[in-house]
């Protein structure tokens, strides 16, 4: 009787056990909820200096050069915070470090309300950019490990709409402030700095109620039971979730560049350098490439990006789901194609006003270019172990800020070289489209197909990689 009695017990006791680090659905929704408005309203800022780039380069008499600075520092930056936020989201939790990252972007947002030149912006967007790595990469981390496996991207590719969300409501912001700043004459653009900024507040304060993932504190839970030389706790707890205890006494980026993760790590690396460095480009230089050199009027081109947020939040669902039945590699193929035809068609078509065929042109590239986010945020997420998982995913993602600042002023140096050699700005402003975009994508593309290995869709974060 004794012998049942204690099999009882331990069938008990590890019920208990797998209950107490399995996440409830409430906290899905919480955590989804959350992730996905701070991707949004950390968004929201980055998106209205793109939106606003044409009035504000105005009011502070720069240089089209001088925004790419403006933009190229504050990337830099983001590319140095993530590979320390990485680390400590692995050390000190999920939750803490989303708190660090949306509250500086809030900070430093609202004071570019006050700046009055080109110094000023410059170093007001090296803390403004430069916490969003932080954001980006540690949200999909969570995200990944709460999220259920045989909808793990189309959930994913959902929450990661929040950043249509921030693009959504920095063109609404816009929008109200071409109204409500009349006062301000030319510089009716501040006031959409002082709205992006109150949002951001409520959701730092409703994430203290955020739960930390529970694949996270199983971990740590491991590493203490290790440390104190519990070895039936070990036991216990690897039942649960495996985990390698000899890689996981390495530091974070030993890990991460040890013979068995060393490959995705540089994949990876690379295809968030070239690939987003590329779509920034675009978001970036598409809004003076229409105003300035197309000679289209703001208002209606801004009506544009604002619709076309709902084309990314469906790119998003359907990236997320294509990804549940052909994997993250194959589905952010599939949507980096639609994005580069669309600019491609952007480009070649002759236009001076919104027409049927911009709106076709303009949505076929925004839904391509957020359905590879959605595919590759995924994918990115997925290569990593718990154990370094969030260092891989932050080490992955900052390789998008520094694209971005890289890839931002080799852009700006081929549009300047190709409108000094055809003496036509916008033919030259074209060229510097084909070749300092669309081609460097293509082949970008065609270097992550044969180098990055597949994963296959709908399993267990520990059946991919231990």
């Amino acid at each position: 009787m004794s012998n049942g009695s204690n099999d009882s017990n331990d069938a008990s006791r590890k019920i208990d056990e797998g209950s107490k680090f399995a996440t409830k659905t409430s906290e899905i929704a919480v955590i989804a909820l959350l992730t996905y408005l701070g991707f949004g309203l950390l968004n929201t800022d980055g998106n209205l200096v793109l939106i606003l780039s044409t009035p504000i380069i105005s009011s502070l008499h720069m240089t089209i050069t001088q925004y790419s600075y403006v933009l190229a520092g504050g990337f830099t930056v983001s590319f140095v915070l993530g590979l320390i936020f990485g680390p400590l989201a692995d050390r000190v939790g999920r939750k803490s470090v989303l708190q660090i990252t949306l509250l500086g972007t809030a900070v430093f947002s609202v004071l570019q309300y006050a700046m009055q030149n080109f110094l000023q912006w410059f170093l007001i967007r090296l803390g403004a950019q430069g916490f969003t790595s932080g954001e980006y990469g540690t949200g999909a981390t969570i995200l990944s490990e709460v999220l259920p496996k045989h909808i793990r991207g189309w959930l994913m590719g959902i929450m990661q709409s929040g950043w249509v969300l921030g693009y959504g409501l920095a063109s609404a912001i816009a929008l109200a402030a071409i109204s409500l700043g009349r006062s301000y004459g030319p510089e009716w653009w501040r006031v959409a700095f002082l709205f992006a900024f109150l949002p951001a507040i409520l959701v730092i304060f409703l994430r203290t109620k955020m739960p930390e993932s529970k694949r996270y504190l199983h971990y740590k839970e491991l590493r203490e039971a290790e440390k104190r030389g519990d070895v039936a706790r070990v036991e216990e707890l690897l039942k649960i979730h495996k985990v390698d205890l000899e890689e996981a006494k390495k530091g974070s980026y030993r890990q991460l560049f040890d013979k068995g993760v060393r490959r995705v790590t540089w994949v990876m690396a690379f295809w968030w350098f070239m690939t987003t460095g590329i779509a920034i480009v675009g978001m970036a230089y598409t809004p003076a490439y229409f105003e300035i050199f197309r000679n289209m009027p703001i208002a209606p081109v801004t009506t544009v990006f604002a619709v076309s947020s709902f084309a990314g939040i469906l790119a998003y669902m359907a990236s997320g789901a294509l990804s549940d039945l052909i994997g993250g590699k194959w589905s952010a193929a599939v949507f980096v194609v639609l994005e580069v035809l669309g600019l491609y068609l952007l480009v070649v078509e002759p236009y001076s006003t919104v027409t049927p065929a911009f709106w076709l042109y303009y949505l076929l590239f925004y839904f391509g270019l957020n359905g590879q986010f959605a595919a590759e945020i995924r994918l990115t997420a997925e290569a990593f172990p718990t154990r370094i998982r969030g260092t891989g995913t932050n080490w992955s993602t900052s390789w998008y800020a520094i694209g971005q600042a890289v890839l931002l002023l080799v852009f700006a140096q081929v549009m300047s070289y190709f409108i000094a050699i055809e003496h036509n700005p916008l033919i030259g402003f074209n060229d510097a489209w084909i070749w300092g975009a669309i081609v460097p994508e293509i082949v970008s593309l065609i270097i992550f197909l044969v180098a990055m290995p597949h994963i296959r869709p709908r399993l267990e974060l520990e059946e991919i990689s231990v």
